[in-house]
C-alpha cells in the first residue's frame, strides 16, 4: 500500500512545503469505520482531503493545515442516519532529534509534537487524531431535533404523534398509567 502520509524529511526544502492528499479512507490508510468506539459513528463517506504546509527551519518544522471529510452518523436524539461534513485544523511541530524532545517539556499551549518515523515525517497520526477528535459523541441531525416520542417511538421531526396529541389534551394513555 502506498503511504501518502509518510514524507521524506530530506525532500522538504527550507521554508514552506505545500502537500496535498486526497483519497478514500482505505487508499489513505484509514478504515471506513475508523471511530469504532463511538456508537453514533457509522462510516467515513467519500474522499478525505488534506492540505498541509510544512514550514522547515533548521532542525525543526511546523506543520499546519486542514483535513476535510464527510461521515455518516446516527443522531443521538432521533436515531436517524445523516451525513455531516467536517473541516478540521491540523497543527504540529516536528522535533527531529531525541535530545530536543527530552529538553522541551510540552505544555497545554504547545501544538502537537511529531517525531520522525526513521528519516520521514509521518503525518498519519496527526490526521488520524483530527478525525477521531472531530466526530461528536452525541451528534444531532440538526440543532432543533425534536427526537422521538417516548411512548410510541414516532420521529417528532416528521410531525406530532397520536399519543402526544392525546397527552396534550389531558387524556391518559395506557403507557402512562401507574401500575402497583
Amino acid at each position: 500500500m502506498k503511504q501518502p502520509w509518510l514524507i521524506p524529511i530530506a525532500a522538504l526544502k527550507q521554508g514552506d512545503n505545500v502537500l496535498e492528499f486526497e483519497g478514500s479512507a482505505r487508499e489513505l490508510g484509514l478504515e471506513p469505520h475508523e471511530v469504532a468506539e463511538n456508537p453514533s459513528f457509522e462510516t467515513l463517506v467519500g474522499p478525505i482531503r488534506a492540505r498541509v504546509v510544512v514550514t522547515r527551519s533548521g532542525s525543526r518544522s511546523i506543520v499546519r493545515g486542514r483535513v476535510r471529510f464527510r461521515t455518516r452518523l446516527e443522531c443521538a436524539v432521533c436515531w436517524c442516519e445523516f451525513e455531516q461534513d467536517f473541516d478540521e485544523e491540523l497543527s504540529a511541530e516536528l522535533v527531529s532529534t531525541e535530545r530536543e524532545a527530552r529538553v522541551h517539556e510540552p505544555d497545554e499551549r504547545d501544538a502537537e509534537r511529531l517525531t520522525p518515523h526513521g528519516d520521514a515525517l509521518d503525518l498519519f497520526p496527526l490526521v488520524h487524531d483530527a478525525i477521531h477528535l472531530a466526530i461528536p459523541i452525541a451528534p444531532r441531525c440538526r440543532p432543533d431535533c425534536r427526537g422521538v416520542c417516548p411512548e410510541c417511538g414516532v420521529n417528532l421531526n416528521q410531525g406530532d404523534c397520536e399519543c402526544r396529541v392525546r397527552a396534550e389534551c389531558g387524556a391518559r394513555s395506557p403507557a402512562r398509567e401507574r401500575r402497583p
